[in-house]
Parts: C-alpha cells; sequence; structure tokens
C-alpha cells in the first residue's frame, strides 16, 4: 500500500508525505519537499512537517475524532483556553517578533498575505488583522491593534488541539508573514539572517 499528501501550507513551502507499507520490508514515510522550499529556513520546513506529522499521528492513534468539521466563527486568545503553563510556549511563539510586527502596516500586510497565497488580511481600526487556516478544521487569527500583537485561535481548533502544537503553527506563519513582508519592504527591521 502506499499514499502521497501533498500539502502548501504558505508558498513557497511545499511538502510532500509519502506512506510506503510492504509486507516484506514494513512501512515507511518519507518527507519531501518541493524544490521552492529551499526558500524556507530549514527549521521552519523541518518544524511544520514534524507539527503536521503528529497530527496525523494522533488521527491515526484515533485521539482525534475523524468527523467532518470546521473552524468555529469565534475566536480565542491562547489566555482563554490554555493552562497557564503554556505562557512561555506563547512567549516563544511571539518572542522578539512582538518587536517587528508594530513596524507592519495594513496595506503591506495585505501584499505579503497575497504573496504567501494563504489566509485573508483586513485593516482594523490601528492596525490590522490576519486569519490563516492551520488545519481543516483549526484556524489562526493574528491581530496587531494600537501596537499590541494578538494570538487567537477557532473555538473548534482551541478545544481539539494542544495548545503546544497551535502555537508552534503559530510560529510558523508569523515567521512566514515577516519574510514576504521584508520582500516588499527591505527596511522593516531584521531579527536574524532569516527574519
Amino acid at each position: 500500500m502506499r499514499w502521497v499528501l501533498h500539502l502548501r501550507p504558505f508558498r513557497p513551502l511545499e511538502l510532500f508525505f509519502l506512506y510506503i507499507a510492504e509486507e516484506e520490508f514494513g512501512t515507511d514515510l518519507r518527507v519531501y519537499f518541493g524544490p521552492r522550499s529551499r526558500a524556507v529556513p530549514t527549521e521552519d520546513a523541518y518544524v511544520f512537517a514534524w507539527d503536521y506529522l503528529a497530527v496525523l499521528a494522533r488521527y491515526g492513534r484515533r485521539e482525534y475524532p475523524l468527523l467532518p468539521a470546521a473552524p468555529d466563527p469565534d475566536w480565542w486568545s491562547v489566555a482563554e483556553f490554555a493552562p497557564p503553563g503554556a505562557r512561555p510556549i506563547q512567549d516563544t511563539a511571539l518572542g522578539a517578533r512582538e518587536e517587528v510586527l508594530p513596524h507592519l502596516t495594513a496595506p503591506l500586510v495585505e501584499v505579503a498575505v497575497l504573496r504567501l497565497e494563504s489566509g485573508r488580511s483586513q485593516p482594523q481600526p490601528g492596525g490590522w488583522e490576519v486569519v490563516w487556516p492551520l488545519l481543516g478544521d483549526a484556524a489562526f487569527r493574528l491581530t496587531l491593534t494600537a501596537g499590541q500583537v494578538d494570538l487567537a485561535f477557532d473555538r473548534h481548533g482551541a478545544r481539539k488541539y494542544a495548545p503546544e502544537l497551535l502555537l508552534s503553527f503559530a510560529w510558523l506563519y508569523i515567521n512566514a508573514l515577516i519574510r514576504e513582508y521584508r520582500q516588499v519592504d527591505p527596511a522593516l527591521p531584521r531579527l536574524s539572517r532569516y527574519l
């Protein structure tokens, strides 16, 4: 038995999960990246593959139900659903990015999101908002209002998935937004060689 799962979470990241099960050699799961994925830092590409594989494994072990579902229209901030010990994970997801995100303007955020070919953005009073589909039944919202950054997840995804998994995906999408924004505005302050 063989199957392939093809993912394009955001441009230019592209992944292929190849599963092979043979009676003689057992099972094997390989992850391949599309050629354009080389523009994504290795750590980000690896973490996305690892996180997605963790979701697949949980479905395979029936920890998550295979039921049709969609993101819920209600948004929960991390404080509303994560245990108090999750604060360090949120700090890692944002970290020094909180210094850069207030420099992003709504018009250029819209361009960056269009370049990612994933998510939707809209201006907000005193800032902007971006919503990304993380998984088929979970979404992530990043908002900047009056210089304050807020992370929120749809209620369904927040109830279903572990906070550390959701925050890891959030970290990846924030990194992707900053990288694409910098392609449009090279004057954006740098956090590292990649951000």
